[in-house]
This record gives C-alpha cells, structure tokens and sequence, in this order.
C-alpha cells in the first residue's frame, strides 16, 4: 500500500452532495459491493455471530425488486468491480443463488462476480453450473465442526476432502502451520481457491460480539468505509462486513436502507457513513467498535502516517 494508491477527497466527509455528485463519488471511489441476498445458514461456527443469533430456522429474502434496483444503479455508472454474496448466509444453501448471478451478469456484464461459500453444498454438478451462471471466483471456506477448533491435520484432511469432491486437480499455494492453508483447483472460465484458516490467529472479533484469544487494539485508518459497500437481505446498509443488521449491538450502527427511491449513491455519500471515514481516515485510537478490529490493518509506516495525515488536512479533518 502507497500513499498514491489512496483517494480521498472533501466530498467524502460531505453529506450534502447532488446526485451527480454521489454518483460520481461512488464511481471512483467503490470497488466491491456485497449482497445478502438470503439470510440461511446451516453452520453456527464459533467465531461467528451466527454461533448465537438464529440464521437456521427460517430463510429470509432479499426483495428481488430491491436486488435488482441496486443493479441497475450500478449499471448506471458501469461498474466493473467486484460483486460479492458473502454476508453471513450461506451463498450456496439456496439455488436462488444461481438466478441472481445470472441476472447480475446480464446486467453488469464486465462486474467481477465473486463468492465465499462453506463448501458444504458444493459438487461438481454445482461447480460447473455456478461457471455458467457467470461466476468468476469462488473461495471455498474451509472449516471444522462448529464448535472445533484449528488442526493442521484435521484441516488440511477436511480440505482435500472437499476438493476430491469435485473431481480436479489442484495445488497448495499456502502452508502456514497453525496459521491457513489454500489451495487452487484447475478449473478453467473460473478462479476457485479453498482457505483454511485459524481463527485464533488471524480472525477478528466480529464487531466486539467474539471473543477472541488474542486482544487487539486498532491504530490503523480503514480504508474499507471508502472503498466498500454492504448490504444486507433486508436493505440494510452497514459499513463493514463484521456489522450486521441484525445483531442487537450493531442496531445504531446501520446506515441506512436501500428504497426504491434512495440510490446506493446517496446512501454512500449523505449519511451517517461520512462520519465514520472521517473517524477511520487517520492513524490513533479508535472508537467502538472499531477499537479492537484488526480487519484491513495498514502497516504504520513514515509514508503512510505522513500522507494520511497530509489528507486530513486538505479535507479540513480536526477530529480523526
């Protein structure tokens, strides 16, 4: 990461700009959107927050009118970065799935279309109809039982054990002891990798609702309320993936909703997501619950400090 690698202006400490404004903001600024577009799980994995908040009984969806409105205003601005399903559903749970990859890729035909997927669902059959739905990657989540924790050789058997499911080859890019292992499998007209890591390790605490092993206390700026758009089944805008809509805790933390008469670029550049960029621009404590994330951590070095700092001041930021 360089200092010229960052772009930030007044306008994204704004809450006033026109439409045209916001749009344009959006456009030069945002370069992965995630969708929930059904709220199923089958896992209550321990180092997530559905390890205690319900996401098995009952299926929620997206209103698919509401899915598409936010298509359609990315087309507006031809969008061409990354759109991902990975909230804290299972992606592959609902073959609903499917049809909305395929709509986002009609709609959006140069969009990179991208999800996370526990693996569980997924066969060869799966695999291939995921390619010709308009897939471009797909990462595979390697994980144990719910309630177990990380084993280099429990790990890697329950990765490779997953591969052999879907009948290709495949080579270990990272073998970390204790730490994450991947792999890449050989699969053309389609990136897919499996990630096996220790949450112990290298996770985060999911908006102070996890305890984790290590405690952590964030210095860094986040770049993710710049360059980043989450939106849950419901509408809901939150600002990072480890806010959720849904948890108690994070209930003031929710932005706003995406209506069929509020764009995702008004949401992004009048509201209350201005004030969070201005409170992550800058290198020092942070408020909760960003105050123990280690998610998207800078390294602190002179140039970083030193061109962040330089920013603040151009934008007239006093108080980050």
């Amino acid at each position: 990461m360089k200092i010229s690698d960052l772009f930030i202006t007044p306008h994204h400490f704004s809450k006033n700009l026109s439409l045209d404004q916001a749009r344009k903001l959006f456009q030069e600024s945002v370069d992965q959107v995630e969708i929930e577009v059904f709220t199923y799980c089958n896992r209550k994995c321990w180092f997530c927050p559905n390890s205690y908040i319900d996401r098995i009984s009952s299926n929620q969806y997206m209103d698919e009118a509401i899915y598409l409105k936010i298509l359609q205003d990315l087309a507006s601005i031809n969008y061409q970065g990354v759109i991902t399903y990975s909230r804290y559903n299972e992606p592959l749970a609902d073959k609903v799935i499917l049809e909305r990859i395929r709509q986002a890729r009609k709609i959006l035909p140069q969009a990179i279309l991208y999800t996370h997927t526990n693996g569980d669902y997924l066969d060869q059959e799966y695999l291939i109809q995921l390619r010709e739905a308009g897939l471009n990657t797909l990462r595979v989540q390697t994980y144990l039982g719910n309630n177990e924790k990380f084993s280099d050789e429990k790990i890697k058997t329950r990765l490779i054990r997953q591969i052999e499911k879907l009948n290709c080859s495949y080579q270990f890019t990272v073998e970390a002891p204790n730490t994450r292992y991947m792999a890449a499998l050989d699969f053309a007209g389609m990136e897919v990798t499996f990630d096996a890591r220790n949450f112990d390790e290298i996770g985060v605490d999911r908006g102070q609702t996890i305890k984790m092993q290590k405690q952590y206390e964030r210095i860094s700026p986040c770049l993710v309320v710049y360059k980043h758009m989450y939106i849950d089944y419901d509408g809901s805008v939150v600002p990072c993936c480890n806010i959720r809509s849904d948890e108690p805790t994070h209930k003031n933390y929710v932005i706003d909703k995406v209506t069929a008469d509020k764009s995702i670029f008004e949401i992004y550049a009048n509201s209350s997501l201005a004030d969070w960029r201005r409170d992550l621009l800058t290198y020092g404590k942070k408020k909760k619950p960003c105050d123990t994330c280690a998610y998207e951590a800078l390294p602190e070095t002179d140039e970083l400090i030193n061109g962040v700092t330089e920013i603040a001041r151009l934008c007239g930021i006093t108080n980050s």
